[in-house]
């Protein structure tokens, strides 16, 4: 691992905090990625690629959807992001031989990229919509140019802290460590791990068993795809209470004419009464894409629930969060053929309202980044 080393000139910046070190990185990556067409590998492609360079799938549309990839980001053209849900499902293979060439195959395509974990993106959702068409506030940049990290941090951000240094000396060690996260490879993460660490690790929990009681529970009381909708985006916002006291915090420091005070924006009522805002624009229909993490979520359950012969499945929950963060900010999605239906059916059009191409097959992904690197 290459060993990055910032802290002196960290100590002679001492009045840039943390919090703007961070957008300072998160925004000059956005701007080297903004003209880069992204792909978003679903697991199943990941191991897809892998395979066929391990010699063990020999799909000739695979092998070409490899090289044309390749071709594409040594370019500098295309990029290959990984997001949480990759990010956790590779690194839970059992074999030392796959997980490790699986892990080199994401430092080269992802070029050490991730997409930010869907709580911190919808904070920057939420915070876009209320700065651009409440507060009309336009020099606020979109989600899209800061959506990306690096993959130290794909499950989130996290630094030192309660040191034995003096405040400042611990600053410029905190922006001195993100200067060496934002440097370390996929390989080097999981040298530091351990191997033997990562290969014994539990199995994740299913909870598609529990998902299916609810549906059988409670499907006879649904009575429309608009009922099921309201009541996931209700279920959501209610986990977000603390991105909406975040944002409150935000605003009662960023805008004190809105005559916000700390104490308030602290309070559950306040989140409360925000995420009723919110739910009451989505019943009202002023709001859809704007929030893209909930709108594709309770998409994609309320489909499966009004569907009577479709029940979870132990890889639904993943390729859910899969879909929440490559529709919105991806050019191209390549993942399952069921996942792909989903999306794509006339009454959903979810790639088409987020210009996402969604791709299942092989030979179709290969099509598809012929196209795009045909438009260089």
């Amino acid at each position: 691992m290459e060993h990055v080393d910032t802290l002196d000139r960290h100590l002679a910046e001492p009045n840039k905090s943390l919090k703007d070190y961070v957008k300072e990185k998160r925004s000059s990556l956005g701007c080297q990625l903004r003209n880069r067409k992204k792909v978003y590998l679903d697991t199943k492609y990941w191991i897809l690629l892998r395979d066929s360079l391990l010699g063990i799938e020999t799909n000739l549309s695979v092998k070409n959807l490899l090289e044309l990839l390749e071709s594409g980001v040594s370019s500098e053209y295309l990029i290959c992001p990984i997001g949480a849900e990759t990010f956790v499902e590779i690194l839970r293979q059992t074999d030392e031989t796959t997980l490790l060439k699986s892990v080199h195959l994401i430092d080269k395509l992802s070029q050490g990229v991730a997409i930010l974990f869907h709580e911190e993106r919808f904070s920057l959702e939420l915070r876009y919509l209320v700065l651009k068409y409440l507060l009309e506030e336009s020099s606020y940049h979109p989600p899209e140019e800061f959506v990306w990290t690096k993959l130290a941090y794909t499950l989130g951000f996290y630094t030192v802290g309660n040191t034995s240094f003096s405040q400042s000396e611990e600053l410029a060690l905190q922006k001195s460590f993100l200067d060496q996260m934002w440097q370390i490879s996929l390989a080097d993460m999981v040298t530091e791990i351990g191997i033997n660490n990562l290969l014994n690790r539990p199995p994740l929990d299913n909870c598609s068993d529990e998902l299916n009681r609810n549906k059988e529970l409670l499907g006879d009381k649904c009575k429309s795809f608009e009922e099921v909708f309201l009541s996931e985006v209700k279920g959501l916002l209610d986990d977000m209470k603390p991105q909406f006291s975040e944002l409150l915090l935000f605003l009662s420091e960023r805008f004190p004419q809105l005559q916000i005070s700390k104490e308030a924006a602290n309070t559950p009522q306040s989140a409360q009464l925000f995420a009723y805002c919110i739910y009451h624009a989505f019943c009202h229909k002023w709001l859809s894409t704007e929030l893209p993490f909930i709108h594709i979520h309770a998409s994609i359950h309320a489909a499966i629930w009004m569907d009577s012969t479709r029940r979870y499945k132990p890889t639904d929950t993943p390729d859910f969060f899969h879909a929440t963060a490559a529709l919105p900010y991806f050019d191209v999605f390549l993942t399952e053929r069921s996942l792909k239906h989903l999306l794509t059916r006339t009454d959903m059009a979810l790639d088409k309202l987020y210009d996402c191409r969604v791709v299942a097959r092989p030979s179709e992904a290969t099509a598809e980044i012929e196209y795009l690197l045909s438009r260089r």
